[in-house]
């Protein structure tokens, strides 16, 4: 991943919609308590992935073909949307980032 700051998140599954949209919102929370107001969070359909994403989050099911659609995103894997360890990684990524 590059030294520029992350500003959008992606939370992608095979529909776009459902858990992963909670997810999305569990992770704006989460950015949103720790003081990170400049990154977008959405959520979509992994078929739908442009190339452009520079974080993306998926299922551990699914993370090889979000790789494969975006090989240069930085990925984190997670095996539910709903609690995940992974989402306090990746806030703390995001902190990291902006000192």
């Amino acid at each position: 991943m590059s030294e520029e700051l992350t500003q959008h998140v992606v939370f992608a599954c095979d529909a776009g919609m459902g858990s992963s949209a909670m997810g999305a919102s569990l992770l704006r929370n989460k950015l949103k308590a720790a003081g990170i107001t400049d990154v977008k969070v959405t959520n979509a359909a992994i078929a739908n992935l442009t190339g452009a994403e520079e974080l993306i989050i998926s299922h551990s099911r699914l993370t090889d073909r979000a790789k494969h659609m975006v090989p240069d995103a930085e990925h984190f894997s997670v095996d539910n949307f709903m609690a995940s360890p992974k989402y306090d990684e990746v806030v703390a990524l995001l902190q990291s980032q902006r000192k």
